[in-house]
């Protein structure tokens, strides 16, 4: 194992950082969605403004943060909140190349390994839109580098800060709560100085606090925009509670954070299932880096000692663990925090490459030093080039048409109707009268709300969910909610199902908008 720098990082790794991160949030503002979208995105890019309570685990720093891009005086509030994911992406990316510096990685692979996850479809898809995945990966890297700043200066300030983000992420997204497992491991072969541990539980206890303060602001703000009143409220008993038992902040917290049940989502999928997943993970990368990704693991622990190489392996292990084995039917999403730890083995691979071509020329006398040079230069070129070259289509989309090709290859977001879910909700919200409730499919719910309220088009009418889960079927106490409602408050629905159609007489108003009304005695 080599010494330890005395300066953890120089000016000049600095400063190659920050060209990463600014040329790499460039490309993302560039290629960024540039309106309201649906789904959860358009959740986050409406709770982000009005401060409500999101679907578990209620991501109450995200919103918090996002609140802060909101203020930015440029675009509007959609595009603002976007602009969120492509920032903490950029920051993650530019994360990685201090990392690998701090493991002994040489410039050029970690230039390559940052351009392979940047311009990588699943994490430029996430930095494109409202989401909290890009934004986990900012974090995850911030965590690592610090701990990792803290083992080489030993100053106990590093801790605290990485145990700040920690006790924040919590509020961020649970993939960057599972590394905490890594770093208790880490600190626990590092460290037996009481000041360092305390530092560490300190700052930890503080984002916490933090977290927590978020929670209960949010909690209280209660916006008609907020979980609570979009879904959970009228849905009550599809969720085996009462208005009684949902009453207090406490009770809310267990309902968005179900902290007891995390554990039990893994091995929740068919084995069928996982296995397909596992042959589909493989298929991500081309051969080359997942050649370089196992010698980075290897290069690692040779280099910088095993709790180092143990930190990304435990990290990674529980993250992409998760995404394999979880029920859900979004898990590539998971994949993105775990980018991280792919690209600095990557990027340790790579350097590893360059060491034994240089190697292999110190033993032979007959090379001189211009060609050591002109052949570590070539390999280095071809480090850099394999992900650009990779990405070709998508770069040279970008650069003239401003969106990469798997934009409109996925549908990420439209990209000749960039407004059209603004478009699509005026259209529904103008056929309802004052006061109207309407009840719609989740995809569709808050770029109604977004529209509704956020742009002030009808305030007035209350917008929910039509269904709690994947049952597809309307709660007990959403059909009592629509009775006590019906007399006084026009009543839609954007789909119908048998117990509505049993329950109430049905009109058609268009394609997809129904109205109900009370069944004659």
């Amino acid at each position: 194992m080599t010494s330890r720098p005395t300066t953890p990082l120089t000016r000049l790794d600095w400063g190659i950082a920050s060209a990463i991160g600014l040329l790499t949030l460039a490309w993302y503002v560039r290629t960024l969605a540039p309106s309201l979208l649906w789904g959860d995105s358009a959740e986050f890019q409406t709770l982000a403004y009005t401060l409500g309570m999101t679907h578990p685990s209620g991501y109450m720093t995200h919103l918090i943060l996002g609140k802060l891009f909101t203020l930015i005086p440029i675009g509007h509030i959609a595009w603002r909140v976007n602009l969120m994911s492509a920032v903490f992406g950029a920051l993650g990316v530019a994360g990685v190349y201090l990392i690998g510096r701090l493991l002994h990685g040489r410039p050029v692979a970690l230039i390559a390994a940052s351009a392979t996850m940047a311009l990588s479809e699943g994490y430029w898809w996430r930095a494109l839109i409202a989401e909290s995945y890009a934004v986990a990966a900012g974090f995850i890297a911030a965590i690592w580098l610090l701990v990792l700043l803290w083992e080489r200066s030993r100053r106990w300030p590093y801790l605290s800060l990485a145990g700040w983000l920690g006790g924040l992420s919590v509020g961020i997204h649970s993939t960057i709560v599972m590394t905490a497992v890594p770093v208790l491991v880490y600190l626990a072969i590092a460290t037996r100085r009481r000041r360092d541990w305390v530092a560490a539980g300190l700052g930890a206890l503080l984002g916490l606090a933090c977290t927590l303060a978020a929670f209960v602001y949010v909690d209280a703000n209660d916006p008609p925009s907020s979980i609570y009143n979009t879904l959970y409220r009228p849905s009550l008993s599809e969720s085996g509670l009462t208005e009684e038992q949902f009453d207090s902040p406490l009770e809310r917290l267990m309902m968005i954070f179900p902290a007891n049940r995390f554990w039990t989502y893994y091995f929740s999928a068919p084995p069928a299932e996982i296995q397909a997943r596992l042959l589909e993970f493989l298929r991500i990368f081309l051969l080359w880096a997942v050649i370089l990704i196992g010698i980075g693991v290897a290069a690692i622990v040779r280099r910088a000692g095993l709790r180092e190489g143990m930190y990304p392996l435990l990290g990674f292990g529980l993250i992409w663990g998760l995404a394999a084995t979880v029920s859900f039917s979004i898990y590539r999403e998971f994949y993105v925090p775990a980018m991280v730890f792919l690209a600095v083995w990557l990027g340790a691979g790579g350097s590893a490459v360059l060491e034994g071509v240089e190697r292999r020329f110190g033993q032979n006398p007959a090379a001189g030093p211009a060609l050591r040079r002109t052949v570590l230069g070539a390999v280095g070129l071809l480090l850099i080039g394999l992900p650009l070259w990779e990405a070709r289509s998508d770069l040279a989309s970008s650069i003239f048409k401003g969106y990469p090709e798997f934009v409109r290859r996925h549908h990420v977001y439209p990209v000749f109707a960039p407004d059209k879910a603004i478009q699509n909700a005026r259209q529904v919200l103008k056929k309802l009268e004052p006061k109207a409730i309407l009840f719609t499919e989740w995809d569709t719910l808050y770029s109604l709300v977004y529209t509704a309220q956020v742009e002030g088009m009808r305030p007035d009418v209350r917008l929910h969910a039509a269904f709690v889960n994947e049952r597809y079927r309307v709660a007990d106490s959403a059909l009592a909610y629509i009775d006590s409602q019906i007399e006084e408050r026009a009543v839609y629905f954007t789909v119908l199902t048998p117990e509505l159609s049993e329950r109430y007489r049905i009109e058609q108003i268009d394609e997809r908008l129904f109205r109900l009304y009370p069944r004659s005695p």
